[in-house]
């Protein structure tokens, strides 16, 4: 066990602390009346190809410390942030609206729609590349809720809950989705509410979407914590470079490479 939890430790400080050509910025910005929303931005020192909201799973409380330049989650998206900008990608990863302890269940709320918005308007700050919204786990729940009624280019579905008591990607109609979509999960899942099989179901119900595509991986070696945990197949652990690689080599297909 001590062997297993030093790998994974190992393997999440080289995701997070890697030295590539990106910068990294902590920032909270005003959304609604009174309420504001932290984020991190990671942004690529040379060209920007493309920009991405990045939707972490579980309560959607990823506790940013602005301050002091921290964040707690070891969430698959939050851990991966830096890979996607190497590649190209400006992204922002947002933690929970200061209004909202959490998002558990309420993530189709149409103030955090608007707090979105201004995410999407920092970006615009930045650069003119398509935008993505791109989520993990129950943070799909949130890019199922809102891509329809945002401006965005596509949008990325990872480790998608698609069963259970609780909100899934269900409680939203995701056939009316029309920008291009990318379905991900790990057939090594075994997660109870993220059965691999529901990524196909997800998949087929993309019926409006302009261009769609199924990726999936297999992986189960490195494994820590629960089954639904972050750092297990459901977070993708120990494929993260694979997986992050094959997304974004599609999602510059399909929505142009300039």
């Amino acid at each position: 066990m001590k062997h297993l939890t030093a790998t994974v430790c190992l393997t999440i400080a080289m995701l997070l602390d890697c030295n590539v050509a990106i910068s990294e910025e902590f920032k909270t910005i005003s959304t609604r009346k009174g309420v504001t929303i932290s984020f991190v931005k990671n942004m690529p020192l040379n060209v920007i190809r493309s920009a991405a909201i990045l939707f972490a799973g579980g309560d959607g409380n990823i506790g940013i410390d602005v301050n002091n330049k921290t964040v707690s989650s070891d969430n698959f998206l939050v851990r991966t942030r830096k890979l996607f900008s190497e590649l190209g990608i400006l992204t922002i990863t947002p933690d929970a609206p200061s209004d909202m302890e959490n998002l558990k269940n309420i993530r189709q709320s149409l103030d955090y729609r608007t707090d979105i918005s201004f995410l999407i308007k920092e970006i615009k700050n930045e650069t003119t590349k398509p935008i993505w919204l791109i989520g993990t786990s129950r943070g799909s729940n949130t890019v199922g809720h809102h891509a329809v009624g945002l401006k965005i280019q596509g949008v990325a579905l990872t480790a998608t809950v698609t069963e259970g008591d609780n909100e899934t990607i269900f409680n939203t109609d995701i056939s009316k989705i029309m920008v291009p979509t990318l379905v991900v999960h790990n057939k090594s899942d075994l997660c109870h509410v993220s059965p691999s099989y529901g990524a196909e179901v997800v998949f087929k119900q993309l019926t409006h979407s302009s261009k769609k595509h199924l990726l999936l991986f297999e992986h189960g070696d490195v494994s820590y914590g629960k089954d639904c945990g972050p750092t297990t197949p459901h977070g993708f652990l120990g494929i993260e470079k694979k997986v992050i690689s094959s997304m974004t080599e599609w999602m510059f297909e399909a929505v142009g490479k300039k």
